[in-house]
């Protein structure tokens, strides 16, 4: 879908030729020409970026830069406005995502366009149940911007401009430096790199190796032009840069523009770090049980077809156990929920280290469990299995003082089923289930001939 960009000018002709530069390669372009044509824009159809150029009609440009910063209409959507000179300092300062001269070459426009658009954080979502304010930028340490210059006078001349701007850890590094530290993980929040280090653009290459990396690829970076690579600029964007600044920083004056954007850069971070974190700890709770901590149903499924798959490509067995808790409804009603709780917090423990550490565990419901152990022979399930009903059998459950503490022996029915390499054709999704059913015939027949013991199907009994 083609991103959309919103003008913001009160100038018609500044307006239309800024549409007409957009849109000859094939951008949704609209235009406005003051706050309040944007507000009703928005409403209409949200853009993906608003370029904010010359006076508006209702306000000056940086304060309707800090307006539509400010307001929860326009908040999420990047601004970037075409000024020069102090009001450069000023858009930053406003919450303008970047700042271009007016007369900005088409390359530059462009590469800086698709910059923002690359970079630009999905929009706000509702979220289920209480919603929390959005966290202030914070961090728990210093954050740490990593310099690499031409010159080691160049970098300290950095460090000294920035540090009366920022409250930042700044490390001067070569680039083999980043390179290592970024490869054993020790990666910095932000890097200012210059273009040129020791040889034309060299920097444009420690970008991309940079970005490539693991530990690095989510870091901001920021490149230093020189007045002799200037033609750099819009590649430096194009490779990933989310900034270009002067190789001097500006001098004292413009180093306020530069750490502003730094400082943007820092900000971005924390809210993309916070978000991984959000996605990784909603993947986690999706495909794990609450109470127990073991795999969950919707999880363990696809998990063994998936162990199918490989054991039957790279021709292994497999052991599948389906275990459940003897007599558990006569805990919930004799001792309560809680003490029922108690006893499948304890038996996941002891479940999940019967098969650790290669082994999937997973509570399937109520009080049955299922494990895994890929390359697992018949008679090395069999022996997990009985070692896993001892100790559940051996150790009584400690109870909650809320239930009245105490202790209660639990025992457990376990039933195994086991594939040998080369012993069966077909998807592995069909020899999963069919695993699975085995698994929990035995387990009808530990169940059937006293419980507190331990079935193995044989394969030949699948029939």
């Amino acid at each position: 879908m083609t991103a959309r960009i919103l003008v913001v000018d009160a100038v018609a002709t500044a307006r239309i030729t800024l549409k007409v530069r957009l849109a000859s390669v094939c951008y949704d372009v609209a235009a406005a020409s003051n706050t309040a044509e944007v507000f009703a824009a928005v409403e209409n159809a949200r853009p993906g970026l608003i370029i904010l150029g010359g006076d508006a009609e209702d306000a000056a440009m940086v304060d309707a830069c800090r307006q539509l910063t400010g307001d929860p209409r326009t908040a999420d959507i990047p601004v970037m406005t075409l000024v020069q000179g102090s009001q450069r300092l000023a858009a930053l300062q406003a919450g303008a995502i970047a700042t271009l001269p007016p007369q900005v070459e088409d390359q530059m426009l462009m590469a800086r366009v698709r910059g923002i658009l690359r970079d630009a954080e999905p929009a706000s979502t509702p979220e289920l149940g209480m919603a929390e304010a959005a966290a202030s930028f914070a961090h728990a340490r210093k954050p740490q911007v990593v310099l690499i210059a031409d010159m080691p006078a160049r970098a300290q001349r950095w460090r000294q401009l920035l540090s009366e701007q920022m409250d930042c850890r700044f490390d001067i590094k070569d680039p083999d430096e980043a390179l290592a530290a970024a490869t054993a993980g020790r990666n910095a929040d932000v890097y200012l790199i210059s273009v040129d280090i020791r040889t034309h653009g060299d920097g444009l290459q420690l970008l991309s190796e940079l970005r490539s990396r693991q530990g690095s690829r989510d870091a901001g970076f920021v490149i230093a032009i020189g007045p002799d690579a200037e033609e750099l600029a819009a590649f430096a964007l194009d490779l990933g840069a989310s900034d270009v600044v002067p190789q001097d920083l500006g001098g004292p004056e413009g180093a306020s523009a530069a750490a502003m954007s730094l400082k943007m850069l820092l900000s971005r971070k924390t809210r993309g770090d916070e978000r991984r974190a959000e996605a990784q700890r909603n993947m986690v709770w999706a495909m794990t049980d609450p109470l127990t901590g073991l795999y969950n149903r919707r999880y363990a499924i696809p998990k063994l077809s998936a162990i199918t798959r490989d054991a039957l490509l790279g021709h292994q067995g497999f052991a599948v156990f389906v275990m459940d808790l003897d007599h558990f409804k006569r805990v919930n009603d004799s001792y309560g929920h809680s003490a029922g709780d108690a006893v499948l917090t304890e038996v996941a423990a002891r479940f999940r280290a019967a098969l650790e550490p290669a082994g999937l565990a997973a509570r399937m419901g109520g009080e049955e469990f299922l494990g895994v152990i890929p390359d697992c022979s018949e008679d090395e399930a069999c022996a997990v299995a009985e070692r896993l009903r001892k100790a559940i059998a051996a150790s009584p459950v400690t109870l909650p003082m809320i239930t009245g503490g105490g202790r209660i022996a639990v025992t457990a029915s376990i039933g195994v089923a086991t594939v040998a390499p080369m012993q069966c054709d077909g998807w592995p999704d069909q020899v999963a289930r069919m695993t699975l059913e085995r698994a929990d015939r035995a387990l009808l027949s530990a169940k059937g001939s006293g419980r507190n013991r331990v079935i193995c199907s044989r394969p030949d009994q699948a029939a």
